[in-house]
This record gives structure tokens, C-alpha cells and sequence, in this order.
């Protein structure tokens, strides 16, 4: 992303600065299940509603991370998974009062209006994945992360899942719809098979997006406690991606969990090379609602620690 000098940025891998001379501003805060222009095959006009629905997004309390996504679309050099059938003039009509809702923020709407166009054009997959997205946000609105889902949260989440299924019958089966079933399964406690989604996103990513299910996994595998597998991830996945800071930020998560304190506050010092980086992740805002419930906690606990404390303070006093 950083090389490619896109428009479109998220919340753990660019400075606020990369955003200047783009067209559309994009805020940090937007990320997380964000699906609804892909049926429009990344025109300037898709870009531009997307960036719309991206504004419309504060702190979605989706768990796990999408971030990138728009960044992912709006690259000139993204090539689709799945080169969608022409669109007849009703699907575009009805997806269009759909992604209008959701740039807006109103998902309940957002999801009657995907499910109207899904039942009514159910050859399309993109109606499926952007309905499936609509199920998680709004379960997820619906229920305390790391509880497990009841009521209306829990049917969500299984009408996602189905969303998704139907999308995949149809052929599309592209790195963001398997990363979205991992978090509709992470969201159902599913561990395993939601790490088995995030592995089959990754492979099936182009190297631009990769990064993110790759990170889900390791979360997942630090859900698991399996500790050693989390860290090899989160190393693996920073070797291939260095400026993905949030990775940096796991394994100084998991470097704590594994009571190595010391190898935490090193890796967290990486992190506050950059003064708007270590701010940002000075507090549990930027993971609550995106980490899994085990390593938010660790990440609490990290950020107690009296060494982590100063290396924030130290980061506050750098020009």
C-alpha cells in the first residue's frame, strides 16, 4: 500500500500525511467489513462511493480487522478475484439504495435493502457478500464481543454465514468474502474454523490484502493460546509486510503473554519509532472490537507494564 501511494488508506498501516493531494479524505476510524461497491468494479465512481461509505463508518465494533480494504479496491493495479456478469439495470438500481444506506450508517436498512436485492437477483454473489457483511455489523451491534452470541446476534451470524455460502456456490470466492466467514465465525467463537477461513483468504489474496487475514490468523492462534504458532505468524507476517503496525503491535502482545517482557518493550519501541503510531497505540481503543477477546486483554495487561509506560511517555517528548 505504501509503495502504491493509493488514495484510500486504513488505520494501522499509514500516517494521516499520505493522505494529503488524494481526492477523497478518508478517516482513520474507518475500517472493518466494508464491502458495498464491489459490484461497480473499482470505476472512479466506485472509489468514490466507497470513500462515502467509508465516512460513514466510527468505530464499527466488527470483530477482527478489514482494514485496507478501499485501499485494496481502489489500487489501479487491483485486478477482481471474480469478473462479475454485466449488470442488468435492476440490480444496479436496487444495489445502489443499498450501498446509499450503508455509506450512511443506517446497517438495519442497509441489510433489508441486500436482502430485497438478493432474494430478488439470487444469481448475483455480490448482493450475498455485501448482505452477509450487513448480518455481522449488525450482530455485532447486538452483543458484547467475546461473549458468546444470543437471540437476534446469534441468528445474524448464521444467516451470514449462509450469505456467504450462497456467494461461494456461485463461484466467487475471493480473499475479502472468506475473511469476512472468519469473522462471522470469530464472532461465533468457531476458532478453528474461523483460522481455517483466514488461511484460505490469504491464499486466495492478492500480496496487497494477504496481510490482513494472515494477521486474523495469528489472532486466532493467540486465541487458542497457542502461543508459539501466534508468534512465528506475527513474525513471518512482518518480514513480509514491515509497515503493518499492527502486527508489530501482536507480537509485542504475545511477547508479554509469553512473560518475555523484555522482548515486548523491544518490539514495542519499533512500533514508537513513529510518534503518531505509539500514540495511537497507547491506549486499547485501536484493538477493542477487532482483536479477539484473549489478546485484547494481553494487550491491556502490556500496556500496564512500567516499561511499555515509558516508551510511550519517551515516543510523546520526540519532535
Amino acid at each position: 500500500h505504501l509503495v502504491r501511494r493509493v488514495c484510500a488508506t486504513s488505520l494501522s498501516r499509514h500516517s494521516l500525511e499520505e493522505n494529503q493531494g488524494c481526492p477523497f479524505p478518508v478517516k482513520q476510524s474507518a475500517f472493518d467489513g466494508i464491502r458495498s461497491i464491489l459490484f461497480l468494479h473499482r470505476s472512479s465512481t466506485a472509489c468514490e462511493l466507497y470513500t462515502a461509505a467509508l465516512q460513514g463508518i466510527h468505530k464499527r465494533r466488527v470483530v477482527l480487522h478489514d482494514l485496507a480494504i478501499s485501499a485494496f479496491i481502489c489500487s489501479p493495479e487491483y485486478t477482481p478475484a471474480v469478473i462479475a456478469p454485466r449488470r442488468n439495470g435492476g440490480f444496479e438500481t436496487e444495489a445502489r439504495e443499498a450501498i446509499k444506506a450503508f455509506s450512511k450508517g443506517d446497517y438495519i436498512t442497509a441489510e433489508m435493502l441486500w436482502q430485497r436485492t438478493a432474494e430478488a437477483f439470487p444469481s448475483e454473489p455480490l448482493a450475498w457478500t455485501n448482505l452477509g457483511t450487513c448480518y455481522i455489523i449488525n450482530a455485532s451491534d447486538e452483543m458484547t464481543l467475546g461473549n458468546l452470541p444470543e437471540g437476534e446476534a446469534l441468528k445474524r451470524l448464521q444467516n451470514a454465514l449462509d450469505a456467504f455460502d450462497k456467494a461461494e456456490a456461485l463461484g466467487f470466492e475471493d480473499g475479502l468474502l472468506r475473511n469476512s466467514k472468519g469473522n462471522a465465525l470469530g464472532l461465533l467463537q468457531r476458532w478453528d474454523e474461523a483460522r481455517e477461513a483466514y488461511i484460505g483468504a490469504a491464499a486466495a489474496s492478492p500480496r496487497d490484502f494477504e496481510s490482513i487475514p494472515l494477521s486474523n490468523a495469528a489472532l486466532v492462534s493467540f486465541e487458542l493460546k497457542a502461543l508459539e504458532r501466534a508468534e512465528r505468524e506475527a513474525r513471518t507476517l512482518l518480514r513480509r509486510d514491515p509497515n503493518f503496525v499492527d502486527a508489530a503491535a501482536l507480537l509485542a502482545t504475545i511477547r508479554y503473554a509469553s512473560g518475555d517482557i523484555g522482548g515486548a518493550a523491544l518490539a514495542f519501541e519499533k512500533l514508537c519509532a513513529s510518534p503518531q503510531f505509539c500514540m495511537r497505540y497507547s491506549t486499547d481503543a485501536v484493538v477493542v472490537g477487532r482483536w479477539t477477546p484473549r489478546a485484547v486483554e494481553a494487550y491491556r495487561g502490556l500496556l500496564g507494564e512500567p516499561s511499555i509506560m515509558r516508551v510511550i511517555t519517551n515516543s510523546r517528548a520526540l519532535p
